[in-house]
């Protein structure tokens, strides 16, 4: 328990509001879920596919795309299924309904949330620059899983996510990003040690100092990435404090929902 507890605080997972999982700035929650729900539709027929075409777990799993397009697709699935949940329940008790369960679920779903928008913005950023050598002779499945999982990822993840959500970025979340990419990244080392070939080719340390200036060069990305996104998720959500009034008025009185990103909430027992 202690220990739980100081990792809340530690990641300011206590500052979490459950009710923006399910409610949007400019949409009530029921076109927000059928939003969702269309984009995990999607989604789900390219995460298939491209498994598919995979020769196995192993050459699927071993690709930094593929394990992010599949963040997007649990996120997509989490938020779903809370929304459905969330629209059945009588707007008079839905900002009660939002703080029931265990907290890790939503603290979970938050860190997620957090990984997904900055993937999707570093992922399609590094494949177009660095990985989309070759583009004359893509056969038509390969233009569609690229398109699918290197451009579509941005819009459903990144750009979809930050016109429609009203989550907040914490600065503390951004080492958990870049601790899941330092994390893969050793794993491309284990890759390389099994198989004698680098996942992606600008990994190659026989490079010499100009691999070292990729592996450096992404993590300052992200870092620009994910404060970026925070400036911005900020001045949205102070744009659109009006209107999400309006669309979420069922929330209007919620205490929870009543609390500034910088407002401390109490820790819930697990």
């Amino acid at each position: 328990m202690g220990l739980q507890n100081a990792v809340i605080k530690f990641l300011k997972l206590d500052r979490f509001e459950p009710n923006r999982i399910v409610t949007s700035n400019v949409v009530g929650p029921k076109v927000l879920c059928f939003i969702r729900a269309i984009e995990l539709l999607y989604v789900s027929i390219a995460l298939v596919i491209v498994w598919c075409n995979s020769k196995s777990f192993t050459s699927y799993a071993k690709y930094f795309t593929n394990l992010t397009y599949f963040g997007i697709f649990s996120y997509l699935l989490s938020c779903t299924i809370w929304s459905v949940f969330y629209i059945r329940v009588p707007a008079a008790e839905r900002a009660h309904w939002v703080k029931q369960g265990n907290p890790w679920w939503g603290y979970t779903h938050w860190l997620l949330y957090s990984s997904v928008v900055v993937y999707s913005v570093v992922v399609p950023l590094v494949f177009w620059t660095l990985l989309s050598q070759g583009m004359s002779v893509w056969s038509p499945m390969a233009w569609y899983q690229n398109i699918s999982v290197h451009a579509m990822d941005g819009v459903f993840g990144a750009l979809g996510e930050v016109i429609l959500s009203r989550h907040f970025l914490q600065p503390i979340h951004s080492f958990v990003v870049a601790g899941v990419m330092l994390l893969y990244m050793l794993m491309t080392f284990v890759v390389y040690a099994s198989e004698g070939t680098w996942v992606y080719p600008f990994l190659r340390w026989s490079q010499g100092p100009i691999a070292a200036a990729y592996y450096i060069g992404i993590a300052i990305g992200l870092f620009i990435v994910f404060f970026a996104l925070y400036f911005i998720h900020n001045a949205r959500n102070s744009f659109f404090k009006e209107r999400s009034a309006r669309m979420n008025p069922e929330l209007e009185h919620s205490p929870v929902d009543e609390k500034q990103p910088g407002d401390k909430t109490e820790v819930e027992s697990v």
